[in-house]
Formats: C-alpha cells, structure tokens, sequence
C-alpha cells in the first residue's frame, strides 16, 4: 500500500479554485434522476460520455431506468440498448449486478441512510464497481464528499507536485491525500472533479 503524502493544504485549495474558476462545471454530471447516475457510473467506463447519453436514451425511452426494471429485462435486449456504450455483454452485467443489490438493500433511500464508508465498501462488493466507479457513484449519486482520484485527477496532481506518482497503485492515496487536505476546504469535489477532467481532455 502506497503511503499517503501529507501536502500544503493551502496551496492544494488555491490550485482547485484556479482550476474550478477556469472551466464551466455546473450541471456537468447530466442526470434526471438519481438511478441515472449510477446507471451512467458504470456505462462511462471506458468510453465518452456521448455514447454513453445515448444508452441512457434508448433505456428512458424503453421504460427501464428504475433498478426493478432493469433486473428484469432481457439479458439480450439489454445489450441491445446500451449497445452505444461499448463492452455490452460486459455492462449489461454489471449493470444487472448494481441493480440487483440496489433492490436488496431496500433501494437507494435506504442506502442513502449509510456512513460513506460502509456505503463505499458496499458498492467495492457489487461486480464491476471499483474504486472510480464507487467514488463517482458516491459523489455525484449520493452527494458524498469524496474525490475521485480518476487518471486525469493523478496526472494532474503530480503536474502540479502534490503527489509523486500518478499511477493506478495510487489511486486511494491520492483520494485520501486530497480528502484530507481539503476537509476543511469549501471547495465542492464535484466541481473539482468537473474541472480536472474538462482540463485533461483540454
């Protein structure tokens, strides 16, 4: 396990607002409801947002973004749909899988009521959820205070010197690392995740 690096939090927090000022992140994780994030969290892996948009179009529109619904359909015909976002025999089992759990876990008000941490550790258990995907789920789907330390995230971060490495191994070392630094911070996450990706792709 990689230690965590303790870093200058104040000039941490200066470098998020500079970057956060930079680019337009509101409403930047496009949703109408809550289940659509998760479903989107998993179907993004791996390719661009656009296609995965589509997807979630062609779910809406079939009547099955609603964890119940999903459960129930057709292994095929969910292939079928989501068939945009690539790896579709791939997503559609985890996609089932995150449904699936959602329904015995008495449903997202249910696990809304769960510590971040009983609720991250949880999601790691459901199949083909890992660290991003349960920390994007975490932020964006339940509110949660978390940093998603994606690739742009850990390139960036040691660009700008906060951490020494950028590779996958470190990825809870830098969530960790900047979940600290920035506990007493205002800055949103979301934002920053926001702003960090826009800026990788930049």
């Amino acid at each position: 396990m990689t230690p965590d690096r303790v870093i200058d939090a104040a000039r941490l927090e200066a470098a998020c607002r500079e970057l956060i000022d930079r680019y337009d992140v509101a409403g930047w994780w496009p949703a109408q409801t809550q289940f659509e994030v998760l479903v989107g969290a998993v179907l993004v892996q791996n390719t661009r947002w656009a296609n995965v948009s589509a997807a979630i179009t062609q779910l809406r529109r079939a009547g099955y973004l609603a964890p119940r619904a999903l459960c129930a359909i057709p292994a095929l015909q969910l292939q079928e749909l989501i068939r945009s976002a690539g790896c579709q025999r791939v997503k559609t089992r985890r996609l089932v899988s995150l449904a699936a759990w959602i329904e015995e876990s008495g449903g997202l008000a249910s696990l809304g009521s769960r510590p971040t941490a009983t609720l991250r550790a949880a999601l790691l258990g459901v199949h083909g959820i890992g660290h991003e995907t349960a920390d994007v789920i975490l932020a964006f789907g339940f509110g949660r205070r978390v940093f998603v330390a994606d690739r742009y995230a850990r390139s960036w971060l040691m660009r700008m010197g906060f951490v020494d490495d950028a590779g996958v191994g470190y990825y809870e070392s830098c969530r960790r690392t900047v979940e600290s630094a920035l506990a007493d911070s205002a800055i949103c996450l979301n934002d920053l995740h926001a702003a960090i990706v826009l800026h990788g792709q930049d």
